[in-house]
């Protein structure tokens, strides 16, 4: 079996707090908290693993937590090649209100990284890819300090360029998200709020929501995949697309439960049955996909579940 390979360019160590009620100026009491590391892609690499499938997780990290960052993906079955730049990986801060379900971030920037730190990371990716090992990528996330909005969109091209290229997936936003879905992915993985500003329109229901994945497919990407929240997803291959209802979330015992990482779930398991299916992805027909997709919002539902 093919590995997924998974780029995360700007890591953090994510530090979620839940809180019966957030109130701002004044001191407030945690129910309780975790930390991991984190980033989209990581996450990604990490749900992949944990499906008992081959994963390896590239990016770059600050040299003081990049070790770190590698034995805790060891640790969970992901091999991991980080590209060492000084500074610090950065801190984000999750606050989850159990009373409203409300959540508030603190997001930090991190390191900044040069020319040469992004060649480091695109010859790992296609080493990796030269070797036959890999089958899918995945580039998600937000960008670092000094990297081009371009960067995803350059090595969509480069990778297609190669023969026998495996399918690229992109989750990214603005700028990066427009560029890359110029550059034309196999899939792009916007939410509603990067598919309004990706299309500088509203989009109120499903029915908007259809047309949109559809615009955005017409764009480049090969198929989309749209995450609506509540409203479930849209999927389009081509110019065909439909709506895949979300699962219902009943916990009944509880537990505190939040959206982080619903997405990452949906990316990987897309691209693990990509990597499964005998099919190749360029030769996907829409049953396939679509079913493919009813799966991902699956695994986004039990991620809610179960992320507590």
């Amino acid at each position: 079996m093919r590995a997924v390979l998974t780029v995360t360019l700007n890591p953090a160590f994510d530090r979620t707090v839940w809180l019966e009620r957030l109130v701002t100026g004044e001191t407030n009491r945690a129910l309780t908290s975790s930390l991991r590391v984190g980033g989209k892609g990581i996450n990604v690499a990490r749900a992949i693993a944990a499906r008992g499938l081959p994963a390896i997780a590239v990016g770059i990290a600050g040299e003081d937590q990049a070790s770190p960052i590698e034995r805790a993906l060891r640790a969970d079955g992901v091999v991991a090649r980080f590209t060492r730049v000084p500074g610090e990986t950065r801190t984000n801060l999750k606050l989850i209100e159990r009373s409203t379900s409300r959540m508030t971030e603190v997001n930090e920037l991190g390191p900044t990284v040069g020319a040469a730190d992004l060649a480091a990371v695109e010859a790992t990716i296609i080493e990796a890819i030269a070797s036959g090992d890999v089958g899918a990528v995945v580039m998600a996330g937000s960008l670092p300090q000094g990297a081009d909005a371009s960067i995803y969109a350059r090595w969509v091209t480069r990778i297609a360029g190669r023969a026998g290229a495996p399918p690229v997936l992109v989750d990214a936003s603005d700028a990066a998200l427009a560029a890359a879905v110029a550059a034309g992915p196999f899939l792009v993985k916007p939410n509603r709020v990067e598919a309004e500003t990706l299309l500088g329109r509203p989009i109120p229901d499903q029915a908007a929501a259809v047309e949109a994945a559809r615009d955005i497919a017409r764009c480049g990407p090969r198929a989309v995949l749209m995450s609506l929240g509540a409203d479930g997803a849209v999927a389009a291959l081509a110019d065909s697309a439909t709506v895949i209802d979300p699962e219902p979330i009943r916990t009944g015992d509880g537990r505190l439960t939040s959206t982080v990482g619903a997405g990452d779930a949906m990316v990987a398991r897309v691209a693990g049955g990509l990597v499964e299916s005998d099919t190749p992805a360029g030769a996907l027909g829409a049953a396939e996909f679509f079913e493919l997709c009813r799966l991902a919002v699956g695994a986004a539902s039990e991620q809610i579940r179960g992320g507590a």
